[in-house]
């Protein structure tokens, strides 16, 4: 009995000398809070707001939200926030999808480290497939993927509302969803940049995607 004691936890403590795995919950933020938007004041992000736009639909509105509505299939759009830029840190936010109807695919996700309006990171959420992805945006119709589509069980399906992190160090970047790790990935092109709201309409008759609670915390003393 005493042999079969010490060998559990001989066990225990090979099992944690591990390193933690995948769904373990996310730490502390990376730095300090340096913005926070729960979208109630149209004029804090200076995001755009044009809900009649005829090209997409972008804006605030009530409860307290931003919205994408790309208007036809095969388009995406997002929305940069003006004078953001970070470089190491922790954004999150909630997402979800708030359509009539859940015909059709679309995704929606963030934007992080963006250099201008068509080079960044973005992290996608597919809430009617169960999907996510990473892609790297590297100039006007130049895209591809870090993460391809990956089904995972973490994501909250249609209008259930997703929490989504992206940790940044460096060239290491960690994704967390709804409270546990999802993923994580490196790229060395993009030191810093921008941050943004971004949708896309694979070929839904139409779409409403909601963001918010934004955060956005940064190792650096300011944002600039």
């Amino acid at each position: 009995m005493k042999h079969l004691v010490l060998a559990g936890l001989t066990i225990l403590a090979a099992l944690a000398l591990l390193p933690a795995a995948a769904g373990a919950a996310p730490p502390t933020p990376k730095g300090k809070l340096m913005f926070d938007d729960d979208f109630s004041d149209p004029t804090k992000s200076k995001l755009e707001n044009n809900l009649t736009a005829t090209d997409y639909s972008r804006g605030f509105h009530a409860p307290g939200v931003y919205h994408l509505k790309d208007l036809k299939a095969g388009e995406t759009h997002w929305s940069l926030l003006p004078g953001q830029s970070y470089g190491d840190g922790t954004i999150e936010l909630d997402v979800w999808d708030n359509s009539d109807s859940f015909t059709g695919d679309v995704a929606e996700g963030v934007i992080v480290r963006a250099q201008d309006s068509s080079h960044f990171y973005a992290v996608m959420l597919d809430p009617r497939t169960g999907q996510y992805s990473v892609r790297k945006m590297a100039g006007a119709g130049k895209s591809s993927d870090l993460i391809a589509a990956t089904a995972s069980p973490l994501i909250k399906k249609l209008s259930d509302v997703n929490h989504l992190r992206v940790d940044m160090s460096g060239d290491a970047f960690t994704i967390y969803l709804n409270g546990e790790s999802l993923n994580s990935f490196s790229d060395a092109d993009y030191k810093s940049g921008g941050v943004g709201l971004i949708a896309s309409n694979v070929d839904a008759s139409a779409m409403h995607m909601h963001f918010d609670n934004l955060k956005i915390y940064s190792t650096s003393t300011a944002a600039g």
